[in-house]
C-alpha cells in the first residue's frame, strides 16, 4: 500500500514544502523572470504541472506559454525565460532544452536540487517532496505547490493563503475517500477512460490520465472541455468512463455523458450537480488560484487510480516497460554549469 500511504502523506508534505520553498524564495534573484514571455515546460507528469502553472501565470496577467520539452529541443525563439519542472531533475529532454536555449535565463524546479537539471539551469528551486511512489503523487503536487509559491513571488501575493493548503487537502482526501467504494465500482472494467478540463484543469486532466494508465493500465485520453465537444466524445458509451474537472460547461457535459451510460466522475466546486445514475460528484472548495485548485482537484483522481489499481491486482506494481534513454546518470560531484 505504498501508493495509498504516499497519497495520504501529502498534507504533511505540503507543510514541509511551504517552509523549504519559502525560505529559498526570500534569497532567490527572480529579476530575470519578472518581465517578458515565460516558457513553462517539463515532460511526463512535470509537463502537466507546467500547464497548470502557466494557466495561473496567465490569470495573474503574465505572458506565459506551455511548451513540451521535446519541442524546446529545437533551436528557435520561444520566449524570454524558461521555468522547467522535473521531480528528479534527471530527464534528458528538459536538460537538452535548456542546453539548446542556454542564452535564456532558466529556473529548474526539482524535488532534491543539486541534480543535473538544476546544475544546467541558471537558477534552481527545490521543494523536497520526500519519497514518492509509482505512480507519483507527492512529486506532482510538490511541483505544483512550489510553482504556486513562485508565482506569488513573481506577481505579488494572491488572496489565497498557501498555509491553508494542508488542511484543505486533508479535508478533500477525507471526503473523497468516503466516495471511492461507489466510484471504484462504477469505473471497474471500463475499457477506456477519458479525462477532461480547461486551462489549468487541462493539466489536471492530463495528470489523471497518466495516473490511471500507470496504476491500472487502462487506456486513457485527455482533452480540453470545449474541444471535447467537437468530436472526441463520439467514442463514449456504456463501456467507457470519464473524469471531468470544472465548474462551467463541464457540469452539463458530465450529466449528458451519464445519461448515455458512461461512468462519470465530476470534480467540481459547483453546488448544483448531484449524484445520479452513472454520475458521482465530488465537491471541492472554490479556489480562484488555479494552482491551488489543481492541487485539490487531483486528489480524488489519485484515490480513483488507487481503487482501479487494487481492483486490477496491480497494487504497488512496478512499471513493465523501463527505458534506458530517458534519464541521465547522476554525478552529485559535478559543478554547477
Amino acid at each position: 500500500m505504498i501508493y495509498r500511504s504516499t497519497i495520504a502523506r501529502q498534507p504533511n508534505q505540503f507543510r514541509h514544502t511551504l517552509e523549504v520553498v519559502g525560505t529559498q524564495l526570500r534569497d532567490l534573484d527572480l529579476a530575470p523572470f519578472e518581465k517578458g514571455t515565460v516558457v513553462v515546460t517539463g515532460i511526463g507528469a512535470s509537463y502537466e504541472a507546467a500547464g497548470v502553472v502557466a494557466g495561473e501565470l496567465q490569470r495573474r496577467g503574465r505572458r506565459a506559454n506551455t511548451w513540451r520539452a521535446v519541442d524546446l529541443m529545437e533551436p528557435g525563439d520561444p520566449g524570454d525565460a524558461i521555468i522547467v519542472f522535473s521531480v528528479g531533475g534527471r530527464s534528458i529532454e528538459p536538460i537538452a532544452a535548456l542546453t539548446i536555449h542556454s542564452t535564456l535565463p532558466s529556473l529548474a524546479i526539482t524535488s532534491g536540487g543539486n541534480d543535473p537539471l538544476s546544475r544546467t539551469a541558471s537558477a534552481a528551486l527545490r521543494f523536497e517532496s520526500g519519497p514518492d511512489s509509482l505512480p507519483s503523487s507527492t512529486g506532482y503536487t510538490g511541483s505544483l505547490l512550489a510553482g504556486g509559491l513562485l508565482i506569488d513571488a513573481l506577481c505579488g501575493e494572491d488572496s489565497f493563503n498557501w498555509n491553508d493548503i494542508p488542511l484543505i487537502a486533508s479535508e478533500v482526501l477525507e471526503t473523497s475517500a468516503k466516495r471511492m467504494a461507489r466510484i471504484g465500482e462504477m469505473f471497474h472494467d471500463q475499457r477506456a477512460i477519458d479525462c477532461v478540463g480547461a486551462i489549468s484543469a487541462l493539466g489536471t486532466a492530463g495528470e489523471a490520465c497518466l495516473l490511471i494508465r500507470e496504476a491500472a493500465r487502462v487506456p486513457t485520453g485527455v482533452a480540453d472541455t470545449l474541444h471535447y465537444l467537437h468530436g472526441p466524445m463520439e467514442s463514449m458509451d456504456q463501456a467507457t468512463g470519464i473524469l471531468i474537472f470544472g465548474d462551467g460547461r463541464e457540469v452539463r457535459l458530465a450529466q449528458e455523458l451519464a445519461e448515455i451510460g458512461c461512468a462519470v466522475l465530476l470534480v467540481t466546486a459547483s453546488e448544483s450537480p448531484q449524484d445520479a445514475k452513472n454520475l458521482a460528484v465530488v465537491k471541492v472548495p472554490s479556489l480562484q488560484n488555479r494552482v491551488g485548485r489543481s492541487i485539490v482537484d487531483i486528489l480524488p483522481a489519485q484515490l480513483l487510480a488507487a481503487e482501479l489499481s487494487d481492483a486490477a491486482g496491480l497494487t504497488d506494481a512496478q512499471f513493465r516497460y523501463s527505458q534506458n534513454d530517458t534519464k541521465v546518470t547522476v554525478n552529485e560531484s559535478e559543478p554547477r554549469v
